[in-house]
């Protein structure tokens, strides 16, 4: 079953806020967890810093496209549609302007591997939190 533009970027959409939420929520309470303090609280707090920033961005980029793909929804033909966002990410220079349009469906597979990389990510970062509030416990 293929899945139109509106309705993956309504997907993608939330997506990027739920793990942007659950990302920032969970920095905070690691903050909070983490004054029990440590020599081991101290290198791992660093490392779940960098990875919450990194699914920050992920979810900012997720969010990025999620709008591109409704712009694409936006359009008649969607053809058409990723023609103006080809168009409108070289006049960001963001991209090149290719020599041959992508089909949506290209698009979209290009886009499931950011989101699957933004669940290895958010998977990462609960990891490392989930250590450090499993170490806070102990040692509190």
């Amino acid at each position: 079953m293929e899945e139109d533009a509106a309705t993956f970027a309504a997907r993608l959409k939330h997506r990027a806020h739920t793990y942007g939420f659950l990302t920032c929520v969970l920095l905070v309470a690691s903050s909070i967890i983490g004054d029990a303090g440590g020599p081991l609280f101290s290198w791992l707090w660093p490392l779940l810093i960098i990875g919450g920033l990194l699914t920050l961005f992920l979810a900012v980029y997720l969010r990025f496209d999620a709008a591109l793909f409704r712009f694409i929804a936006s359009h008649d033909d969607e053809t058409e549609g990723c023609r103006a966002v080809d168009d409108i990410l070289a006049r960001m220079h963001l991209r090149t302007r290719p020599d041959r349009t992508r089909p949506l469906q290209a698009r979209m597979t290009r886009t499931n591997s950011l989101l699957m990389k933004l669940h290895l990510a958010f998977a990462a970062f609960l990891a490392l939190f989930a250590a450090i509030t499993a170490y806070g416990l102990w040692t509190g």
